[in-house]
């Protein structure tokens, strides 16, 4: 099911929610809310340029 496991996304994901659990715990609602909204984008453009990749990847395999 999951091909393989890229080291610096899921670096940054884990420093985010790291760093969104800190904020909420100092009660930092505005730095809590941007890197809420950072952390979706974040994963949001790298589910949508993993989908397209394997695609590509797929497409190529299918005409050799």
């Amino acid at each position: 099911m999951i091909d393989k496991v890229n080291i610096v996304d899921l670096t940054v994901i884990i420093g985010l929610v790291v760093a969104l659990i800190l904020a909420i715990f100092y009660e930092q609602n505005e730095l809590a809310m941007s890197i809420a909204s950072g952390l979706l984008g974040y994963i949001g453009g790298n589910i949508k340029t993993s989908a397209t990749t394997n695609r590509r990847n797929d497409n190529n395999e299918s005409v050799h």
